[in-house]
This record gives structure tokens, C-alpha cells and sequence, in this order.
């Protein structure tokens, strides 16, 4: 059987049996932000290459859009991140937008001096290339941690963007103040200088400026729309126009949270709900030099709070993953794999309607980088409180980086990260730097009567083994532990050894897509198109097979997750 990393919490898992799955498509370069475009095409954004990538969703084949030239790629926080398309993309409107965020290098690749940035470009049709390059809002901070990047489109016509807290106070970022909770003075928003955004979520007008009816914080009208986070990598709306977000805490507590206007979420002072106990605010910016992370007990010239301290008027998260006592044994089992978290890269709400995946309605999907897990938290009725621990779902030996659903609803599509840490799934071991499928996109498609099973074996049918290990020759890749700002020497590709060894494993523990990804997609599919004036979908021969995607036109839920 395969190890188990053991949770604080019981959480259930789900009927995997229900999906069948696939691998899409894969080389792609840590494909970060996955939305549904107008013309039926996944529209995503690779972080490290700093693509946008056009994906047909029954092929798999890409396209690319556009191929930044001043991105500025790190081994995990910096790159191409975010992009939020346009609600009248493609309708005819001349709205034919796409925003993206990425970071640039002003400093030099020996002393590099990151900032962030939200640019608007225009879709060409006759040239199918992204041209027109416009900054909305330039020099927001970045840094080599916690850059978080999420863009969305509001329903209220604005975009909302989330920045971290660049890992300050943290790792090897410790001795860096941090602002999350420090906000603009009116000479800092005169003068353009938003250093202290840092750890907040943006709320712009669609040309970069701040909107009149933006919150007055301390006086202050600024972009900031919320403060007090940490890296908030998750960020969707749904819930008759709630917004939602998600983020990593530092040991414990991660965080779902609803955004409200001007709201105070706490960070760095509180991690999850004000309760005392495990997480302190140790304030390293203002320790004395001669003091280190591991002295015991730490001396009282080292400012320190308990969370009760907190000076603020808390807005409270809607559920933490997860909250432990301070006997927790923190870092001492398999490092911060081990640490009562999950890692959530990005949020989704979902409700099933009528030809959906009832056993998510009324749901946010939760994908994560440590597990590999999709949690699925079920919320009230009017979305404003979490009922019970979320599901696992789809689990594989992967870092989930985001999670999109098709218009059909029951089609569910997970990026991976290229590289990196998680939870192993077979073996005895509780941690790996072997992913089985880096870089790609996942499919799993939800069948009421049974999806006919996953592939949950160990053997050639595993998506690592019939990827051949992910990618031919991946070389050892140097990535960064988020817990600690350390590297290690992973790879992106498995080795036969670990696939050879591989003992096989229950439904519980692990999900493998199985071999249909090399079959030609047109056979492996069935030739599913859909039959024209029907959002149903028909089985035709493949030569009668008409380049329609088999998905509907018209959805109950925003087309874009716009949501690391």
C-alpha cells in the first residue's frame, strides 16, 4: 500500500470511480492561470516561459498567443502569473482583451530588482496573435517569495488583483518588514509609489486607475480593496458576485476566505481565526541582529504577539486547513510537506445545476500543491459559511497549479506545476520531487452512471509511466522549498526505478490517468462533436467529425476561473 501522510482532520474521499480521465496535452511550461475562452479553447498562461497558450480541449492541441520578451522567471513566485480575459472577447464588441500579470527584472540578472505588472493586450483574429501591448499599473511589488498574481474580471466590470506578501518575515526572507498589514499614505498614491500593496488584494478600473467607489481605508483611496495576506494565490468570484480567495499559511492555516470591501484579514499578526494556539507573530524585521531563527527560548528583545494581541477587527476566514495546538509536531516528520497545510494554489466555486456533478453542488474546488489533492469544501446555501472538512478529490502524485471547469460542467481540467514538491502517493516514503505529470493538463470527465473507472494501478498505464516519466531526458531542475527559501536538485521526470518499484495502490490513496493520452485524441475520444443547434454531444466516425469542441455555448457560471 502506498504511505499516508496522516491530516489532523478526517477527510472523506470522494467516488473517483464517477470520472474518467486523461492526460490533455503536456510540455508545457508550468502552466499557471487556466480560463474557458468564448471560442471553446482553454486560454492558460505558462509561468515560466512567459507564454499564453491557446489548448483545444478535445485534441489538446496549443497554440501560442504570445511570448513575452521581459518576463522575469524565478525557480517558483516569479514569472508570467495571473490573466483574466475580457467578458465580450470575441463578441463582436471591439472589447477583444486579455490582462495579464508577470514579473520584470529592473535590476540586473547578478542583483536582480523584481516588480510586477498588469498589462492589457488585444486579441487579433486574423493573425490569432495577442498584439497591442498596454500597462494598466507598473512597479507593484515583487519579490523572489509570495508574489501570489491572481487577475480577475468582476462582474461588476473592474479587475481584482492579489499580491502577497514577498515572504517577509520568512525564510530567507525573514529580516524583510513586512507590510501586508501597512497601508498607502494619500503622498504614496499621488505619487504612484505602491510599496505597500504588498499583501493585499487590488480592485482597478479596467484602465489601471482606482475606482471612485473603492473603499476608504484610514482616510485613503487607494487600489486596495482588502489587507492582512499572506499569498493569496486563489481568486474567483461566484455566489451571486462573492469573491473568494485562498491562501497559504505559514505551518498551519490555510485559508478560504470571502473578500469584502476595506476587510482586515490579519496577516502577519493572525494566521486562520484569532485562537492562540500555534501560531505567534514574531516580528524578525525589529530583532536584534545577533539573534537566529533557532534560539530557545527566543529573548524578550525579539518582539513577539500572541494572535489575542491582534490590534485590528479581524475579518474571519470561512474555513482553515488546517488549525492545530501549539504540540503539533511541526517540520519533524517529512519537513513542510508534513506541516498541517495543503497548499492551495487557486479557488473555483461550482454549482452543479441540472447536468452537473451533483456530489460537488454548492461547492469551491480547492486545488493544492502539497496533496495533489482537489478538495471540494461544501458551503450554505447563500455561500457565506463552510459546512464540515472538504472532500479529496482526483488525487495524483502531482502539484495542482489551478483547476477549470468546461461549460458542460461536469468536465474538469487540472494544471500541473513542471516541477517541485509533494505528497508521494506509492512507496513508502512521505515526500517526492518526482511528479508524474509535470507540465501538463489533466482531464476528468464526471458520468453519472460511472465514468468506467479511473486507472488507479501502478504499471504502464500510469500517466508518469506513459509519458515516460513526464518528459524524455528531464533533467534534474533546482527548485525552491516554499517553506524555507532552501533548494534541492529534483526532476521533472520519474525514473525507471521508482516506476519499476511502484506497488499498486487503492482508489483512497491516488488517481492515475490512464494510457488513453497516446492514443490519437480523435479516437481516444470517440470522435465526440457536437451535433450543431445542441449543446448535446453525439458519437460520429472520426472521418464525418466536424471541428466543433463539444461543449455547450451557453453556462449557468462565469467562463473564467481567473484565479498560482
Amino acid at each position: 500500500m502506498a504511505a499516508a501522510q496522516v491530516l489532523p482532520v478526517d477527510v472523506e474521499t470522494g467516488n473517483n470511480s464517477l470520472f474518467s480521465s486523461r492526460v490533455l496535452t503536456t510540455d508545457l511550461s508550468d502552466p499557471w492561470a487556466l480560463n474557458w475562452g468564448p471560442d471553446d479553447m482553454i486560454w492558460l498562461t505558462e509561468r515560466t516561459s512567459g507564454e499564453v497558450t491557446r489548448v483545444d480541449p478535445i485534441t489538446g492541441a496549443q497554440q501560442v498567443l504570445l511570448a513575452l520578451e521581459d518576463v522575469y522567471s524565478g525557480p517558483q513566485h516569479e514569472g508570467l502569473l495571473g490573466m483574466a480575459l475580457h467578458p465580450e472577447l470575441l463578441q463582436g464588441t471591439g472589447n477583444d482583451y486579455i490582462y495579464i500579470s508577470y514579473t520584470i527584472n529592473n535590476g540586473t540578472e547578478e542583483d536582480p530588482d523584481p516588480s510586477a505588472q498588469i498589462v492589457r493586450y488585444t486579441y487579433n483574429q486574423d493573425l490569432q496573435q495577442l498584439v497591442e501591448p498596454m500597462p494598466l499599473i507598473r512597479g507593484l511589488p515583487a519579490w523572489n517569495d509570495h508574489n501570489a498574481g491572481r487577475v480577475v474580471f468582476g462582474p461588476d466590470g473592474k479587475i481584482y488583483y492579489s499580491i502577497g506578501d514577498q515572504g517577509a518575515n520568512f525564510g530567507r526572507n525573514q529580516r524583510r518588514e513586512n507590510l501586508a498589514l501597512t497601508l498607502p499614505t494619500q503622498d504614496e498614491v499621488d505619487s504612484e509609489n505602491w510599496r505597500t500593496y504588498s499583501g493585499k488584494i487590488l480592485r482597478l478600473n479596467p484602465d489601471g486607475t482606482i475606482p471612485e467607489d473603492n473603499p476608504e481605508i484610514d482616510g485613503v483611496r487607494s487600489h486596495v480593496y482588502s489587507f492582512g495576506h499572506r499569498n493569496p494565490q486563489g481568486l474567483a468570484f461566484g455566489f451571486d458576485g462573492k469573491l473568494y480567495e485562498t491562501e497559504h499559511g505559514p505551518a498551519t492555516d490555510d485559508e478560504l476566505n470571502l473578500i469584502i470591501p476595506g476587510g482586515n484579514y490579519g496577516w502577519p499578526w493572525v494566521a486562520g481565526n484569532i485562537d492562540d494556539r500555534n501560531y505567534r507573530f514574531i516580528d524578525w524585521a525589529e530583532a536584534p541582529d545577533d539573534v537566529t531563527p533557532n534560539t530557545d527560548p527566543l529573548p524578550d528583545t525579539v518582539p513577539q504577539f500572541q494572535e489575542s494581541e491582534f490590534p485590528g477587527k479581524l475579518v474571519p476566514p470561512l474555513a482553515t486547513y488546517w488549525t492545530v495546538d501549539d504540540d503539533y509536531p511541526i517540520g519533524d516528520v517529512c519537513g513542510y510537506i508534513c506541516d498541517p497545510t495543503i497548499a492551495p494554489s487557486s479557488v473555483l466555486p461550482y454549482q452543479a445545476g441540472e447536468d452537473g456533478i451533483p456530489e460537488w453542488d454548492n461547492s469551491v474546488l480547492i486545488p493544492t500543491l502539497k496533496h495533489g489533492t482537489l478538495y471540494v469544501q461544501h458551503m450554505s446555501d447563500d455561500g457565506t459559511k463552510a459546512e464540515g472538512p472538504p472532500e479529496a478529490w482526483l488525487s495524483t502524485q502531482n502539484r495542482y497549479r489551478d483547476v477549470l471547469v468546461a461549460p458542460d460542467n461536469r468536465t474538469v481540467f487540472l494544471a500541473t506545476d513542471a516541477f517541485g514538491s509533494a505528497a508521494q502517493k506509492f512507496g513508502e516514503g512521505l515526500n517526492t520531487s518526482v511528479l508524474h505529470n509535470p507540465g501538463a493538463i489533466l482531464m476528468f470527465t464526471y458520468a453519472e452512471n460511472g465514468g468506467g473507472g479511473l486507472s488507479f494501478a501502478a504499471g504502464p498505464s500510469t500517466v508518469g509511466e506513459v509519458l515516460g516519466g513526464a518528459r524524455e531526458g528531464g533533467a534534474p531542475q533546482e527548485w525552491e522549498d516554499p517553506a524555507t527559501g532552501g533548494t534541492e536538485a529534483g526532476t521533472a521526470a520519474a525514473t525507471e526505478d521508482d516506476m519499476s518499484e511502484r506497488p499498486e495502490a487503492s482508489a483512497a490513496d491516488a488517481v492515475s490517468v490512464t494510457e488513453e493520452a497516446h492514443i490519437p485524441a480523435v479516437a481516444a475520444l470517440g470522435a465526440r462533436r457536437c451535433m450543431l443547434r445542441t449543446a448535446r454531444c453525439a458519437t460520429v466516425p472520426p472521418a464525418a467529425a466536424a471541428p466543433v469542441p463539444c461543449w455547450p455555448r451557453t453556462r449557468s457560471w462565469p467562463t473564467t476561473n481567473s484565479s498560482p
